[in-house]
């Protein structure tokens, strides 16, 4: 036997094992990936996400405006629940924070008396109409009511409370509200009228 045959055949047999080797380590691998997998689909992914009715105070919380015809929006609510509470001279009502164009958080401008949305420009009035901008709807409004103690309920659950036909033509921009509708915002359940 020569050299060259002795040595592949000590070389043969190691190469070997290590493609055995390879071969079983990376089955198990992903055995172990698979069985992983399948027992993390039993485990839930839950979301918590806030509670959809909260209790945002008395309404003499909330500062009432200067001068007529202004509102005060209060804000301490827009991190946790994406609600403006706006309080006018004649009463309080809260808007969803909630952009209708895609879902950004707009921002309040109070010398300028507006919303501004940051990611496309959308501006919109003291009532959520659009003034400028993408947005094809106004902001919808959340349902307010007192509870027994006095205190605001505030309920967010059903965002297209606002506007009854979910369902509009593209093609049709609707950023104001219909009379009918603006009959409906300036009566409870979406307006909480001031008393005092």
């Amino acid at each position: 036997m020569d050299d060259y045959t002795l040595e592949a055949s000590k070389e043969a047999p190691s190469r070997r094992r290590f493609l055995v080797i390879t071969g079983w380590t990376s089955f198990g691998a992903f055995l172990a990936g698979t069985g992983a997998a399948f027992a993390r689909f039993f485990y839930p992914g839950v979301l918590y996400e806030p509670q959809t009715t909260f209790n945002a105070g008395k309404p003499d919380d909330f500062v009432a405006p200067a001068h007529e015809g202004e509102v005060v929006v209060d804000e301490r609510f827009k991190k946790n629940q994406r609600v403006w509470i706006v309080r006018g001279s004649d009463g309080i009502y809260v808007m969803v924070a909630v952009c209708t164009h895609l879902g950004c958080t707009p921002n309040w401008f109070p010398g300028e008396q507006r919303f501004k949305c940051p990611c496309h420009g959308t501006n919109y009035n003291t009532q959520g109409e659009v003034i400028s901008g993408p947005a094809p709807l106004p902001f919808y409004r959340a349902k307010i009511k007192t509870a027994p103690d006095g205190s605001m309920i505030v309920t967010t659950g059903l965002l297209g409370i606002k506007r009854a036909a979910l369902q509009y033509v593209k093609k049709e921009m609707i950023p104001t509200f219909t009379k009918e509708e603006q009959a409906d915002l300036s009566q409870p359940p979406f307006f909480l009228p001031h008393t005092a």
